[in-house]
């Protein structure tokens, strides 16, 4: 820098350092006001009632972000997709909730990237009659309310509510019947096999009646010889398009004599549809028997079923003297020693390889395309959307301590 250029920088700079030791003819004679608290401002500013009527909080406490060592706080796209899973655009006092059902409620979750539920994300909510209350997200994850004289802590406008686990948004059914609850794979290996997945976790706003694996094994001499768009006819029977039902919903349905909700296969027939029914409180669909319910997706919602439901046999209805339900595909004669529990379960051969997998080989003609398997069951790197987004979000879990439903860990 030249001579003269430094003088003129160093002249300037004494001159601005003794401006700044001078008080101010306005701070002298005008008392700075004290800043107000987010709620306040949000509250007394017009422009802002719509956002501000919003806000209905789940708040995650201090414990639950130190749960989650591996979160990226840098990371604004994730963090504000976090927030919004947090955030019910509702006012839920959840002391009025009745003990025992779950109910759905929606969140501001609603960008592509995280879900594929039409209304925004769901939140499962459900009061325990020790007046316990657990919030269950993706995965099965479980937070529970902080106990306190009162758990709904008001403020204008709505409810906070504390929990002691960040909500996790749902992941794919690829991710979900894969690694959370294994009890499903039949299901989702049969997906594969028909050719239904994985373009069905991109469909919105979906019920899924999922048979367990050992619904799969007692029939699993029946189903083998169907062909790709037999199977594919037996499975679309079992998911519901355009509603994410809770068991709350399945309950009040199977109340009222005769319901029935239509399936995938789509021809406005009965024997497209499935029969919801209710005996105590046992839910029934056909004949196959509920036995775990509101598994939340990143497009809807799953419930596990006793048995593999048949299109052909839609006027089945449940034998509620039985301790559990027939089949309702007949197994033939002499194929016993291929069907029941002790075979592998079906389809699982059908999943895609997400470790070890051999190397695949390539035509010399033909370029290839450099890939990994991601934990939702299909090329990361060639994925995209919900997909990507959806296995980051996932990756949270490896360092919450949370209890996995279906994982034994607890």
């Amino acid at each position: 820098m030249p001579t003269r250029s430094r003088s003129v920088w160093r002249a300037s700079a004494t001159l601005l350092s003794v401006l700044a030791m001078l008080p101010s003819p306005v701070m002298a004679e005008t008392k700075r006001a004290e800043p107000k608290a987010l709620g306040e401002v949000l509250a007394g500013n017009e422009e802002l009632s719509t956002y501000y009527s919003l806000i209905k909080l789940i708040a995650p406490s201090n414990e639950a972000f130190n749960k989650t060592q591996s979160l990226n706080l840098e990371d604004s796209n994730l963090i504000t997709s976090l927030l919004q899973y947090h955030i019910l655009p509702l006012s839920v006092n959840v002391s009025s909730l009745e003990p025992g059902p779950s109910y759905l409620f929606p969140t501001l979750l609603t960008s592509s990237n995280y879900t594929n539920v039409t209304a925004g994300q769901n939140i499962l909510l459900s009061r325990q009659h020790d007046d316990t209350t657990v919030v269950t997200s993706g995965l099965g994850t479980r937070s529970t309310f902080f106990e306190s004289p009162d758990q709904d802590i008001p403020f204008t406008g709505g409810f906070i509510q504390i929990v002691d686990t960040l909500l996790v948004p749902p992941s794919r059914l690829e991710i979900t019947a894969r690694d959370a609850y294994k009890d499903l794979t039949s299901f989702l290996g049969a997906l594969y096999k028909s050719g239904l997945s994985p373009a069905l976790s991109s469909q919105k706003d979906i019920t899924i009646l999922a048979p367990r694996n050992a619904a799969f094994q007692s029939i699993a001499s029946a189903l083998d010889p169907l062909s790709r768009e037999d199977l594919a006819t037996v499975l679309k029977y079992h998911i519901i398009p355009d509603k994410v039902l809770s068991s709350s919903d399945l309950s009040a349905l199977g109340n009222s004599t005769g319901s029935s909700l239509a399936t995938l296969l789509g021809a406005d027939s009965r024997a497209s549809k499935v029969t919801v029914s209710r005996a105590g409180n046992n839910i029934f669909f056909n004949s196959a028997q509920l036995l775990q319910s509101d598994i939340l997706l990143a497009n809807g919602v799953i419930h596990i079923i006793d048995n593999v439901l048949n299109p052909d046999e839609f006027a089945e209805v449940p034998d509620l003297e039985a301790k559990s339900q027939t089949p309702v595909f007949q197994v033939s004669k002499g194929a016993e020693t291929r069907t029941g529990t002790r075979v592998p379960a079906p389809f699982t051969t059908w999943l895609p390889c997400t470790t070890d997998c051999p190397e695949p080989t390539v035509d010399a003609n033909t370029q290839r395309t450099a890939t990994t398997t991601g934990r939702n069951g299909v090329n990361s790197q060639t994925s995209s959307g919900m997909g990507a987004q959806v296995t980051a979000v996932a990756g949270i879990l490896g360092a919450v301590g949370v209890g996995v439903i279906g994982m034994g860990v607890m």
